[in-house]
């Protein structure tokens, strides 16, 4: 809600749930891609990197800029190395420690490094949106969650990123400068 009431009087509510809708997706797509493709394992690595650019390369999409300014994309990849590092350590001798690391990186890496490559966002609040991105999108994944928490983990993976790259693109879209 507090994106909402930040948007100024000049950006429409279109502009704003259109990007929602499209940071959603483009997160949802590649959080998907990443925990569907197991075979090999280089190849969720990447997508798991890339799920940090997706809600900025959805929010682009809806400003029709995809392409004038690759620094925030490529500072989101560099946002979700320690995330990648982490979901990929042994859960055996890891596991809550790297479910700590992930979610650490979320909140505090993934911020400050797109907040310093983007002249149009500042870090503050898109620290505010990653924080809220993570509440909706644990929220989320705890409402649904079912007996079998082995049958549901991946598409709760999904649902998590898919809420967290919306939060974060109505954040990019309202409070961008």
């Amino acid at each position: 809600m507090i994106p909402l009431t930040a948007m100024s009087a000049s950006k429409s509510s279109s502009s704003l749930w259109t990007s929602v809708l499209a940071a959603a997706v483009a997160s949802a797509v590649v959080a998907a891609l990443m925990v569907f493709t197991t075979g090999i394992p280089v190849v969720p690595a990447l997508f798991g990197l890339l799920i940090g650019a997706a809600p900025i390369v959805g929010y682009d999409l809806t400003r029709g800029a995809l392409g004038s300014n690759w620094r925030p994309v490529i500072a989101g990849v560099i946002g979700n190395i320690l995330f990648v590092i982490a979901i990929f350590l042994p859960a055996e001798s890891f596991g809550i420690v790297a479910a700590a690391v992930a979610l650490l990186s979320t909140l505090i890496l993934w911020p400050i490094v797109v907040g310093a490559m983007s002249s149009s966002h500042s870090i503050g609040k898109l620290w505010i949106a990653s924080i809220l991105g993570l509440i909706i999108g644990l929220l989320v994944v705890s409402l649904v969650a079912g007996q079998d928490p082995n049958s549901w983990l991946k598409t709760a993976g999904i649902l998590f990123f898919a809420f967290w790259g919306g939060t974060v693109g109505a954040a990019l879209s309202s409070w961008s400068k």
